[in-house]
Formats: C-alpha cells, sequence, structure tokens
C-alpha cells in the first residue's frame, strides 16, 4: 500500500501539494456556509425563501462571468499567483461579511462577492496546477488538486453541523469562523513558487 501510494505521488513538487491544500481549505470554508446559509437567511433575516434562490443564482452567475477574464489577464501577464492570491484573500474575507449581514440584500453583495473571487482564483490556479508538475505527470497533479477539493466538500458542512450541534456555535459565528479555513487556502497560495 506504502508504495503504490509512493508511486502515486512520484512526480509531484511541493507546489502540487500547496495547491492541493489551498483547495481542500478553500473548498471547507466554502462549504461550511451551504447548511447554514438558508436557515441564517430566513430565520435570522426574516428573508423569503425566493431570496435564497436569487442570491445563489446572481452569486453563481457572477462567477462565470469573471471566469473567462481572469484566465485571459493571468496569460496577458503571464503572473497566476498573484491573482490567485487574491482571489483566496478576498473569498476568505467574504465569509465573515456574510455573517454580519443584517438584510438579505447585504448578504447577496457578500456572497457575489465571494464567488466573484472563486471565479477569479480558478484559472490562474490551473494553470499554476498544470506548471506544478512535469507534462507526464500533469494528470496526476489534477488527480490531487481533485481530491483535496472533494475532501473539502465533504468535511466543510460535517464542521458547521458539528459546531452547531456539539458546541453550540450560533449561526452567525459560523460564518466568522469560516475566515480561519479561507485564510489558511491563502497561506498555501501565499507559498508556491510560481514558475518552479
Amino acid at each position: 500500500m506504502l508504495a503504490q501510494l509512493k508511486r502515486y505521488f512520484a512526480g509531484l513538487s511541493r507546489n502540487t501539494f500547496l495547491l492541493a491544500l489551498a483547495s481542500l481549505f478553500s473548498d471547507i470554508s466554502t462549504e461550511m456556509l451551504y447548511p447554514v446559509l438558508p436557515v441564517f437567511l430566513t430565520d435570522t433575516l426574516g428573508a423569503k425563501p425566493t431570496a435564497i434562490g436569487v442570491i445563489e443564482g446572481i452569486a453563481v452567475a457572477a462567477q462565470n462571468v469573471v471566469q473567462g477574464f481572469s484566465g485571459w489577464l493571468s496569460d496577458k501577464f503571464q503572473r497566476r499567483k498573484p491573482i490567485a492570491l487574491t482571489g483566496y484573500l478576498v473569498a476568505a474575507v467574504s465569509k465573515p461579511l456574510i455573517g454580519l449581514s443584517a438584510t438579505w440584500t447585504q448578504v447577496l453583495g457578500a456572497r457575489s462577492l465571494d464567488r466573484l473571487a472563486a471565479g477569479s482564483r480558478s484559472a490562474p490556479r490551473d494553470a499554476l496546477v498544470a506548471a506544478s508538475g512535469r507534462p507526464e505527470d500533469r494528470g496526476k497533479a489534477f488527480g490531487l488538486e481533485g481530491i483535496g477539493d472533494n475532501l473539502g466538500a465533504f468535511l466543510g458542512p460535517l464542521i458547521a453541523i458539528a459546531l452547531i450541534a456539539w458546541f453550540a456555535v450560533e449561526i452567525r459565528s459560523i460564518f466568522l469562523l469560516a475566515i480561519i479555513p479561507g485564510l489558511l487556502a491563502a497561506a498555501m497560495i501565499l507559498l508556491v513558487h510560481e514558475g518552479s
């Protein structure tokens, strides 16, 4: 088993692992919000259920629009890391802004900011993953990044539910705590050496 793992990870660089960890932490941060956001909107802020659909629709549309632009920008300047780092930092900071919102329209603004940041970092991050190893190991590099991404998506809701059920953490505080894995994701990008 250990020999198989060593074979799988052979050819993957330090950057590859840092980028996979960035995906893990950022997805934990983002997915911590999914179990609590609808409850926060309807119970805490008194928004109508339709507000949830409006917020998610606009936020996801913003993410999709900005992805192409950020990819073009990172190609134009041949600088992936600063754009990716900015996206991770803005996404991390936007989570507490959601929790500090007093109205659903403020949530819309903060959630859209979060998704804009996520969209802006996607293409540069993928370019960093592609450059993180030899061409023949590119599939493994993206596979490892995907493992981090999916594991984060699995752990995020569990962490949020555990914080509420076991530690009686208030819903607003979940949004504030989500900044921690978000900043850890940004720290991983900060440690990436572009061009290596």
